[in-house]
């Protein structure tokens, strides 16, 4: 992998204070990978931002960083400074659910500053969403993307960078490389990435789409069907990822979706571009084909290998943006209106 050029640091004003706040809402990895996180924290200094921990950011409980309670109030601490502009979880893990109830949605939305995250931390946001939020954003996460041996991939930080400033309608680019080399971390990530040549976008059926933006984890957001925390998908251009799973796993999350009329709510559909994929018991490996099946009868926009989620580097996508996309030629926009 060729050398990261440098990157211009972060202004205060894109985050509306450079203090960020570092939240762990699920795997207790800054404690697991005290090498990996100091690295990140080293990265995010760099590029302007004064990382804040919150309290138990650091600990270990179990299998989460503390109890439930604990962590929704490490949130709420740092919602409570005023210093802070934004929050950024640690990394993703399989415990966020437990603290949905435990979380001050009020306290969230009175805040309303960014808070960022991927994987498992998207059933967190979602939740949030459901409870009127509105600055929450698919991005990066300090341990997963600013700990990496050569610090953030350019795209990543430049992404989320115009994402926080805001300064108007943002045309998505594609990247030149891409990987899903992972790594140990701790153990064997003291090397660069190896990464390969980014193919392209892609088209799986035309069409244009404009509506509210909701990204998220497929496997990760599945437990909220059937709870409070569902938001509404009406009219959302849903942005969707998994990893590391065959064709024949994708079936039951997306019939789900399917069964339970959802998927006939929203106005089209961006698959990410996907990671370790792997193959069903029969050697099929026509993930288009799967997807396509799923939306068959649905006369929507629907695109596939777009960078976000558990391959790198990645786009930083903002709830709620209004996002437009048209496939002929292939241009995806956000801005022009709050689309809430």
């Amino acid at each position: 992998m060729s050398a990261r050029r440098s990157l211009s640091p972060v202004a205060p004003t894109d985050t509306g204070g450079n203090r960020l706040g570092l939240w762990t809402p699920s795997s207790p990895a800054p404690y697991m990978f005290p090498l990996r996180m100091m690295r990140a924290l080293s990265a995010l200094r760099r590029l302007g931002w004064d990382p804040v921990p919150a309290p138990h950011a650091l600990d270990s409980h179990r299998m989460s960083a503390a109890t439930p309670a604990e962590v929704a109030e490490d949130l709420h601490v740092l919602l409570r400074d005023d210093s802070i502009g934004a929050v950024m979880a640690t990394a993703g893990g399989y415990t966020a659910m437990e603290i949905l109830p435990w979380i001050d949605y009020e306290l969230v939305r009175s805040r309303n500053i960014p808070i960022i995250g991927y994987s498992d931390v998207t059933a967190v946001l979602w939740a949030m969403l459901s409870q009127g939020a509105l600055s929450l954003v698919h991005g990066p996460m300090a341990v997963s993307e600013f700990g990496h041996f050569q610090g953030p991939f350019p795209y990543t930080f430049e992404s989320l960078r115009a994402v926080l400033a805001r300064t108007g309608p943002i045309t998505l680019w594609q990247p030149d490389e891409w990987t899903d080399d992972d790594p140990w971390w701790d153990r064997d990530d003291q090397r660069s990435l190896r990464v390969q040549s980014a193919s392209p976008w892609r088209v799986l059926r035309h069409g244009h789409a404009e509506g509210p933006l909701l990204a998220g984890c497929l496997f990760a957001v599945a437990p909220l069907f059937g709870t409070p925390y569902w938001p509404d998908v009406e009219g959302k251009v849903l942005f969707i990822e998994d990893f590391g799973v065959g064709p024949d796993q994708l079936v039951p999350a997306l019939s789900q979706w399917r069964y339970s009329g959802h998927l006939d709510k929203v106005s089209g559909v961006v698959f990410a571009r996907r990671g370790r994929p792997g193959g069903a018991a029969t050697g099929c490996t026509d993930f288009d084909g799967t997807v396509l099946s799923a939306f068959e009868g649905l006369d929507i926009p629907i695109v596939t290998d777009v960078d976000f989620g558990h391959t790198e580097p990645m786009l930083s996508l903002p709830f709620g943006e209004r996002v437009c996309i048209s496939t002929d030629p292939l241009v995806i926009t956000l801005g022009g209106g709050s689309g809430k």
